[in-house]
C-alpha cells in the first residue's frame, strides 16, 4: 500500500478503487483511503479491503516516512 500511496509502485489507484483523503481532520494520519461500499461478501472480504483497513488503523509516524526502508524499519516496532 506504500509502494502504491508513494508512486513507487507503477500502478493505476482508480483501477484498484482507492480514493485518498489527504484531509487534517483524520484522527490517525493523512493518507487515509476510503473504499466504495462492498454489497456482496466477496468485496468486503477481498484482500483489498482488509488491507485498507489495516492501512488506515497505522499511526502517522508509520505511513509517513520518505522511503521503504524506513517504512519498513517504523512497522516493525
Amino acid at each position: 500500500m506504500y509502494k502504491i500511496l508513494n508512486a513507487i509502485e507503477k500502478t493505476d489507484k482508480e483501477d484498484l478503487v482507492l480514493v485518498v483523503e489527504e484531509d487534517r481532520r483524520t484522527r490517525r494520519h493523512v493518507k487515509k483511503i476510503r473504499m466504495r461500499q462492498c454489497v456482496k461478501d466477496i468485496g468486503k472480504y477481498s484482500f483489498l479491503h482488509r488491507t485498507v483497513e489495516k492501512w488506515n488503523a497505522l499511526n502517522y509516524e508509520v505511513v509517513t516516512p520518505h522511503n521503504v526502508h524506513n517504512f519498513k524499519e517504523k512497522l516493525d516496532k
